[in-house]
């Protein structure tokens, strides 16, 4: 909702988002994918984030999402994403 409030976007965007360790919810074939994590913040606190993955497809060109940004705080992932 936050970004449809602050961003146009052509066509609809897949997230999908999971904090299992064995990518229950599929991130790696999410057009934005975050897989949660435990991290810091700019004060050394440790908080909860995400690692994100960008351009994960299924299907007959299917191809697993790259990492792009990796232990991102919560409070950061919409200005990054």
């Amino acid at each position: 909702e936050e970004l449809d409030r602050t961003m146009e976007v052509p066509k609809p965007v897949r997230m999908h988002w999971t904090g299992c360790p064995n990518t229950c919810g599929q991130v790696q074939v999410a057009d934005i994918g975050f897989m949660g994590c435990m991290t810091r913040d700019e004060n050394k606190k440790v908080v909860e984030g995400v690692d994100i993955f960008i351009g994960g497809r299924v299907g007959a060109d299917s191809h697993l999402g790259d990492l792009i940004h990796k232990g991102v705080p919560c409070k950061d992932v919409v200005p990054v994403v």
